[in-house]
């Protein structure tokens, strides 16, 4: 494991690298996108095991905080989709640095997975496989489950959610999040995997086969990752990163 920085001087990204535990002919390489807020912290622990499952797996695997998270440059206020959808390319281009390869999967956990399929979107040549692990389906459902008004008062005004910051512009772009479409732009080979079913899915189960590109939808019943539960503090969701190397491999 190796801690590392890449990005711009302007956009300074935290990143760490693991590179596979056995080789298998040629380099395979994978990037892992975070959740955001309070969802980041209590994930974080199935993410780090996720990156070592990839690892042992064959897989270059490199995870990484956008611009104004975790130890990475700049202000969670300063930062909108636009900018982290240009971190995960970043961040793809250093992981093919890395490992020799001009290919990489793209494996994303909640607003992640959104971030992963707008990147994917953005670079038809170079993604491999695209794992969207309970994305972020739509925009407004997502705020409604944050507790945040769909409209702002004015641009200036800050929303605070479980203790991070939500900037009015941020909020305009979670608003706006459509991954039935960003799925039919990425046009990439996709697993959705869901562990919570959401009224949001329904529309996702009629965009998955029109999406082509062997995507495929599956549910598995494992406990959501993301979410505070003092009965499960600590746990890994075994299940469910068990399903995304398989589904790699």
């Amino acid at each position: 494991m190796t801690p590392l920085f890449l990005g711009t001087c302007e956009r300074r990204l935290f990143g760490i690298y693991e590179p596979p535990a056995l080789r298998r002919g040629h380099a395979r390489a994978a990037v892992l996108c975070y959740p955001w807020g309070s969802e980041y912290v209590y994930a974080h622990r199935s993410m780090r095991h996720l990156a070592t499952r990839l690892s042992q797996a064959g897989y270059h695997t490199l995870r990484f905080d956008y611009f104004g998270t975790g130890d990475s440059s700049g202000d969670l206020l300063d930062a909108d989709l636009s900018g982290w959808k240009s971190d995960t390319e970043s961040a793809i281009e250093g992981i093919k640095d890395i490992a020799g390869t001009r290919h990489v999967s793209l494996v994303g956990l909640r607003i992640g997975g959104t971030v992963a399929a707008k990147a994917a979107a953005q670079l038809p040549d170079g993604i491999d496989a695209l794992v969207m692990w309970d994305p972020i389906v739509s925009g407004e459902e997502y705020l409604r489950s944050m507790h945040v008004a769909v409209a702002m008062p004015d641009a200036s005004t800050v929303a605070e959610v479980n203790g991070f910051p939500l900037s009015a512009r941020m909020r305009e772009d979670f608003q706006a999040i459509n991954l039935c479409a960003d799925l039919a732009a990425a046009d990439k080979r996709s697993l959705v995997l869901v562990t919570e079913r959401l009224a949001s899915h329904d529309d996702l189960e009629r965009a998955i086969p029109a999406s082509g590109a062997g995507s495929a939808l599956e549910f598995v019943a494992a406990p959501c990752p993301w979410r505070e539960d003092v009965t499960l503090s600590g746990a890994v969701q075994v299940q469910a990163i068990q399903r995304i190397v398989e589904w790699l491999a």
